[in-house]
Formats: C-alpha cells, sequence, structure tokens
C-alpha cells in the first residue's frame, strides 16, 4: 500500500568527478558493516569452547 508520507532515508554518498569528463560525477553509496552477526558467533564459539575444556 502506498503511504502520502514522505520518508526520510540518511545515506552517506561519496560524489568524486569522473577524470577526463566534464561536469560527470561518480556517486558511491558508503555502507557501514553490519557486525552483529560476528558478535553472535564469536560468543557461540566462546561458548562452546568453554563447554569443551571444562
Amino acid at each position: 500500500m502506498i503511504s502520502d508520507k514522505a520518508v526520510e532515508i540518511k545515506r552517506k554518498l561519496k560524489i568524486e568527478p569522473i577524470k577526463g569528463s566534464y561536469n560527470s560525477y561518480a556517486v558511491h553509496e558508503k555502507e557501514k558493516r553490519d557486525w552483529s552477526g560476528n558478535i553472535y558467533l564469536t560468543c557461540l564459539v566462546a561458548i562452546l569452547a568453554i563447554a569443551f575444556f571444562t
């Protein structure tokens, strides 16, 4: 369903001029890395290591 409310999306963009062209730019979106999966995996490995060595 389409809403009439405008949603503001905050994105970090890196805009660089393209060499050898006039008034042309390359737009790169900076992405944040999602560390939550790595943190859960590390905790699981630590719990399994403690259980194995005790």
